[in-house]
């Protein structure tokens, strides 16, 4: 099957059906034929006449003769042609807080913020941490740093001092941009604060650029801090575009796997930007003058792929809301879509499962007419929460993207087709996208054809989007997402089946990972951080069902013999906030049971499997015989039903 290049970019490649699966059987067959014909889609300096040069195990090189720049991408060439067009719109917390961006703007204070680095002497030897808030300056900042080719860690500007401090020693960054303070939920969080316990805690000399966003009063070091509103006074609001490779790394995210120590994600330059711009046009309606609102935070993948560079690599308006969705008000989030005339609104289940639970409320006083599209990231939406959103919120016209994706893919492969037929039913994460293949495989590593048949999900080809490596460890993205399968194939992590139309459905992770309000944490690295503590002796945690987060975090702790009653009653609070101040109060566990012991196989491993169950109220452990201290589980059973009734 042959096609030209114009029917193979067609804009309703994911809205009708036959054109779908014309173009799906098409990439599958030729998928360097497909992405050569979307390369056009991006400017190059050097148009690139390789698509992909494949290697062992996921070393596929994307584009890897072709030259660009992200930031002329999302911002130049759209400058040029359409100056007054807005690009950003920043919300504050109230209303009537808001700023919006032209790309004339957009295009000179990058560029303010590109001769100010340089000025600063930082080169592209250098490794930015990026650690801010949803405010212009972090747009800012990320692209000066893509216009001068420099890489940077992007870090959730929610996560404390120590996690601050594990990724910038892990990327070996010498210097960190970041704000006074940031407001959410009319509360100032510090973050200068952080970024100087983190500095301390990195026990090395680290320059911080600071933004002064609220004016506050902070401790400040003449010789590592920066004021920028002082050294990027007077620099040129123009500056030259750098010829970048599209294989070089262009920024980096940690996630936390199947290992407690955070991964850091490399992405390259050209593959990623092509895969998260068409990707965003498709999924979620990014066109020239839609507005698109994903309330993820740049930090994370969601909020970084198609916030930030896929809306406008796309020219699309994006809103970036420096707040929370219950303040001021439960309905904040619906006034701020009529108010900007959102069209694509993008948002995690915990976020609708909380506002679901006042839906008069948080509905009343808007009315969501400019909405297009809805979408939902990070984990599968319940079906309860599926008809509310659909019905409710989009009051029944607007097709939902129940997207899946990881931080190591770059974006996502794979939604629902964008029309009302697909909205048969919820739950399924949908189609493959062009050029991507999932495959099941059972226990055995062999293929599973039949369908509603669950396996264990592996994506059989490279994609533009994934990432690069590891960094700091060249073996590790082999080990790690390769090694599952005899085939030289991606192993997902997740478990799935396919429907008898094709539709793929995820039914929970393989390995122990927890999804939190579709945030993929690590249970090791909150049982380490509490096994730090003086009166831990050992602890386990695993996920639970959470009827707002999805999954919840239960840890059960041993605690060491010999304490006080004052200490024994003041650890759960103890335990609680030495995660929370660790890591961050996303991994804050939701229940902590207290045990003298916990079920073990002979040769010392945690039974897991039987803390989840109980952690669940599932009284069915099936067979303890490989347990060696079985007589536990009763009394864990007891303790565990003690917190319910506590907790009512």
């Amino acid at each position: 099957m042959k096609f030209d290049e114009q029917y193979l970019r067609r804009d309703d490649a994911w809205r009708d059906e036959e054109v779908y699966k014309d173009i799906y059987d098409f990439s599958i067959n030729d998928i360097e034929g497909y992405w050569r014909a979307q390369i056009s889609r991006l400017s190059w300096i050097r148009s690139p006449e390789i698509v992909m040069q494949k290697g062992p195990r996921g070393a596929t090189k994307w584009f890897p003769d072709g030259k660009l720049n992200a930031c002329y991408n999302c911002v130049d060439r759209h400058t040029a042609v359409s100056p007054h067009k807005t690009a950003i719109i920043w919300q504050g917390e109230n209303l009537d807080e808001f700023e919006c961006i032209s790309f004339k703007k957009l295009k000179e204070e990058v560029c303010r913020f590109a001769n100010t680095l340089t000025a600063l002497e930082l080169t592209q030897d250098d490794c930015v941490t990026m650690y801010m808030p949803m405010v212009p300056e972090g747009v800012y900042a990320c692209l000066a740093c893509a216009r001068l080719g420099i890489p940077y860690s992007a870090v959730f500007a929610g996560f404390s001092p120590n996690a601050v401090a594990l990724r910038m020693d892990d990327c070996n960054s010498n210097f960190i941009i970041s704000c006074d303070a940031s407001r959410r939920g009319g509360k100032l969080f510090q973050l200068k604060k952080n970024v100087d316990a983190a500095r301390k805690i990195c026990n090395r000399k680290i320059r911080a650029l600071i933004v002064r966003r609220q004016g506050m009063d902070i401790d400040w070091c003449d010789e590592l801090d920066i004021d920028y509103g002082v050294v990027s006074k007077g620099q040129p609001v123009d500056s030259a575009v750098h010829e970048i490779d599209s294989t070089a790394n262009s920024f980096i995210l940690y996630t936390s796997g199947s290992v407690g120590k955070p991964k850091g994600v490399t992405m390259s330059t050209g593959g990623f930007l092509l895969f998260s711009m068409i990707t965003g046009r498709y999924f979620f309606n990014l066109f020239e003058n839609e507005v698109f609102w994903c309330s993820g935070d740049i930090g994370w993948m969601g909020g970084h792929a198609y916030s930030l560079y896929s809306s406008l690599c796309n020219g699309t308006t994006s809103v970036f809301f420096e707040g929370i969705p219950t303040y001021p008000r439960n309905s904040i989030f619906w006034e701020i879509v009529d108010m900007h005339k959102v069209t694509t609104f993008n948002t995690a289940p915990t976020v609708l499962r909380a506002m679901m639970q006042r839906s008069d409320e948080c509905l009343s006083t808007s009315s969501r007419s400019s909405l297009k599209y809805l979408g939902v990231f990070g984990e599968v939406l319940n079906q309860e929460a599926w008809l509310w959103y659909f019905n409710e919120v989009g009051g029944g016209r607007c097709p939902i993207v129940n997207m899946w994706g990881q931080t190591e893919l770059g974006g996502v492969p794979t939604a629902p087709l964008s029309n009302l037929s697909e909205m048969k039913s919820y739950g399924h994460i949908g189609r493959q996208f062009f050029g991507c293949k999932l495959i099941l495989k059972n226990e055995n590593d062999v293929t599973i054809t039949t369908p509603e048949t669950r396996g264990a999900m592996f994506i059989e080809r490279s994609l533009p989007g994934m990432l690069t490596g590891i960094f700091g460890d060249k073996d590790a993205m082999e080990r790690t997402y390769y090694s599952a399968s005899s085939e030289d194939i991606y192993f997902t992590g997740d478990e799935a089946y396919f429907d008898f139309d094709g539709n793929c459905w995820i039914t929970g992770r393989a390995d122990d990972v927890l999804n939190v309000s579709g945030h993929r944490i690590s249970p090791i690295e909150i049982e380490e951080v509490i096994a730090k503590s003086d009166i831990v002796a050992e602890a386990s945690v695993v996920g639970f069902p959470h009827p707002v987060k999805g999954e919840g975090i239960f840890a059960f702790v041993v605690l060491k013999k010999g304490l006080t009653d004052e200490q024994r009653l003041s650890a759960e609070k103890l335990i609680s906030d030495m995660v929370r101040e660790t890591i961050s109060p996303i991994t804050k566990p939701d229940t902590i049971a207290i045990v003298d012991d916990l079920p073990k196989t002979r040769s010392g491993k945690i039974m897991r499997r039987i803390l989840r169950k109980i952690a669940a109220n599932i009284g069915d452990f099936e067979d303890l015989t490989t347990i060696s201290n079985p007589e536990c589980i009763e009394a864990i059973v007891a303790n565990v039903k003690k917190i319910d009734i506590a907790v009512g």
